[in-house]
């Protein structure tokens, strides 16, 4: 019978925020980490391309990846960098020379997480990467354990604390778009580029390795329709709160039969649905299964502490294993090929328009006209303030629509000679 290893050496790739982060905290909670677990974590190794970093942690520092990937010491290793080919090499050569790996990285594991666990599996060894979706929300390990026995039929989630603070910040106090994005950077929720945020691609790198999860068929982020909030106005904001809907940038993803609809874009909720009252930086995944029925995850998304905690777990999950010499279980990334994508044009839905239209008698009565030819019934009209000299704005919720013949009708709404902006479009889900 083997003794159980009491010890966990821990090499770390990247010391931004998260990566010190993760370090002074592992150092700070040591001693509870080890009364809960019996076993003492310690980082050895920190690897930085910025030499500057080297004053932080002088007696770890190194600035050569093999000191970390290759040291026979190192036990797990926790991969903080970021991108993709760079982090792809540092996680491959660290497996193959028989470390287990933790990362945050949702661009890698989106990417290359198939790869990746084939590779651990080969060489034995274990991967964590609760901090790649959601932060501090353990919605990795709920899906992986808590629901492995349940079918999950549906799974929205707003999955981005920056994007979700700027519509939190219109919504609540009528800033534009422009002002929140500004004010979110100064608190450095949002990155000094945040295009990734606004575009919607980081919560489709999100999406695609939580769809793996519940829906066992890996969506790769480029094959996933996305919409980002750059044309969303605060009056959008405004009017939709009229109507009983709050917007958020929502992940989604249900399946019916062997059918997914999985897709990425701004999102009207009924003020009463749970994610409605996710506001500020925090995030949250709203779960239907056959057994476990709704359920709600929710926490904190954004910032160095919250993603550290996700980090932590990984790390003392693994060493666990380790110092039970547990052989790794599968990953819970797994493809059934009987999935088949719903076409982004076949999905139904209810819709909100914007039509800026100049002020005239008839033009009302021209748009409905067309949606009507498109089988798009209209459930309610607002339009907003009187002026014949200039556009103003027509507000419209429809009835369950297709989406090929929204698109079609918004093309032909918008050739019309009255139409002075292109149609803002954002769809509903109940």
């Amino acid at each position: 019978m083997s003794m159980k290893r009491k010890v966990i050496r821990i090499g770390v790739l990247g010391c931004g925020s998260v990566g010190s982060s993760f370090i002074r905290a592992l150092k700070k909670n040591r001693n509870l980490i080890r009364e809960r677990t019996g076993i003492e974590f310690f980082v050895v190794k920190v690897c930085d391309r910025d030499r500057k970093k080297a004053k932080f942690f002088p007696q770890l520092y190194t600035s050569r990846d093999a000191d970390v990937t290759n040291s026979p010491e190192i036990d797990i290793v926790v991969e903080l960098i970021g991108g993709v080919e760079h982090a792809y090499e540092i996680v491959r050569t660290s497996i193959k020379n028989g470390k287990s790996v933790v990362t945050a990285n949702k661009a890698l594991i989106s990417e290359k997480g198939m790869e990746i666990f084939r590779l651990a599996g080969q060489n034995g060894v274990h991967i964590g990467f609760e901090a790649s979706v959601a932060g501090a929300i353990p919605v990795i390990k709920a899906i992986r354990e808590s629901f492995v026995g349940n079918r999950i039929s549906s799974m929205l989630g707003i999955l981005n604390g920056t994007t979700n603070y700027i519509l939190t910040s219109m919504s609540l106090y009528g800033t534009t778009f422009a002002q929140a994005l500004v004010e979110a950077q100064r608190l450095g929720y949002a990155e000094a580029n945040p295009a990734l945020d606004v575009s919607g691609l980081d919560t489709a790198h999100k999406l695609s390795i939580l769809s793996a999860l519940a829906f066992g068929r890996q969506i790769y982020w480029r094959d996933i329709h996305v919409e980002g909030m750059e044309f969303i106005e605060a009056m959008d904001v405004a009017f939709t709160r009229e109507f009983g809907y709050r917007m958020k940038l929502l992940a989604i993803a249900r399946k019916k039969g062997q059918e997914l609809d999985i897709r990425v874009h701004p999102t009207l909720l009924p003020a009463t649905h749970p994610l409605s009252a996710v506001e500020g930086v925090y995030n949250a995944v709203y779960l239907e299964s056959d057994l476990a029925g709704k359920s709600l995850l929710y926490g904190e998304g954004a910032g160095g502490t919250a993603a550290t905690s996700a980090v932590i777990s990984d790390v003392v999950d693994i060493g666990r294993k380790l110092s039970e010499n547990n052989l790794p279980s599968r990953s819970g990334l797994y493809e059934d090929p009987r999935t088949v994508v719903v076409p982004m044009k076949e999905i139904s839905s209810r819709y909100y328009f914007r039509f800026t239209a100049l002020d005239k008698p008839g033009v009302l009565s021209r748009i409905a006209e067309i949606l009507g030819n498109n089988g798009i019934s209209i459930a309610s009209v607002i339009q907003k303030e009187e002026s014949p000299e200039k556009a103003v704005p027509v507000l419209m919720l429809t009835h369950t629509a297709k989406e090929d013949s929204v698109q079609k009708a918004v093309a032909a709404v918008n050739r019309l000679n009255v139409i002075r902006k292109p149609a803002v479009l954002i769809r509903l889900s109940e």
